[in-house]
């Protein structure tokens, strides 16, 4: 399969790797012509579309998914080019690739890379219960955190609230996780979350602690 066979309105994801991070943006296509590959709609965070060509580190790397139409099947085309183009004053992202799409097998789809945190947080329960936390680590299918007590139990679903900084920016993130993993330490009770609903705070919160993390190695 080849990108100029995909369709408008088609749902693609792009995903990018970055740094010690990856992330996955669920757009549509937009159009595709020949010279350009496929126009897709752009990643847009507080009102910004992210230019992933300005400034971003050089092992920045994307692949692009998509389910084929005909056999339902997932197609992965790997390593495509990304860039931002402006057309008529609305911008897109212009991929193309040299190769056909593969169909994917599931031990390629990637593994989530997390990033470290140990800042604190707090936790509220379905009840209305609230504690505190030490964040310990996120990604964008789970987070874990240190809590003070035996107050959540495995099948839980709790909020989680943290605020960080990355890139300049200021986040506030409040993740919607299921315990699926609750084992007492010598400093509380650690607990893993699978992430329930994913925004594009959230992936741009990774992505820019993937450019901090990269930035530090280099430093």
């Amino acid at each position: 399969m080849k990108l100029e066979q995909l369709e408008a309105k088609q749902a693609v994801s792009l995903e990018v790797l970055i740094g010690g991070s990856s992330f996955e943006i669920k757009t549509e296509v937009v159009g595709t012509n020949a010279g350009t590959g496929v126009l897709v709609k752009p990643y847009v965070y507080n009102g910004t579309v992210v230019d992933f060509t300005n400034g971003s580190p050089k092992s920045m790397s994307f692949n692009l998914h998509c389910i084929d139409p005909h056999t339902g099947g997932r197609v992965v085309w790997k390593n495509v080019v990304v860039n931002l183009v402006t057309f008529k004053n609305v911008d897109y992202y212009a991929i193309d690739s040299s190769s056909f799409g593969n169909v994917a097998a599931s031990s390629e789809r990637r593994e989530d890379a997390r990033v470290s945190l140990n800042i604190p947080g707090s936790a509220s329960m379905e009840d209305g219960r609230r504690f505190s936390i030490t964040m310990l680590d996120v990604s964008d299918s789970g987070v874990s955190f240190i809590g003070d007590g035996n107050r959540v139990t495995i099948g839980d679903i709790v909020e989680v609230n943290f605020a960080d900084t990355a890139k300049g920016s200021d986040f506030s993130l409040a993740i919607i996780c299921r315990i699926v993993r609750a084992e007492a330490e010598h400093n509380g009770i650690f607990y893993a979350g699978k992430i329930l609903e994913r925004d594009n705070k959230l992936l741009a919160y990774l992505c820019f602690k993937g450019i901090e993390s990269k930035e530090a190695r280099k430093n």
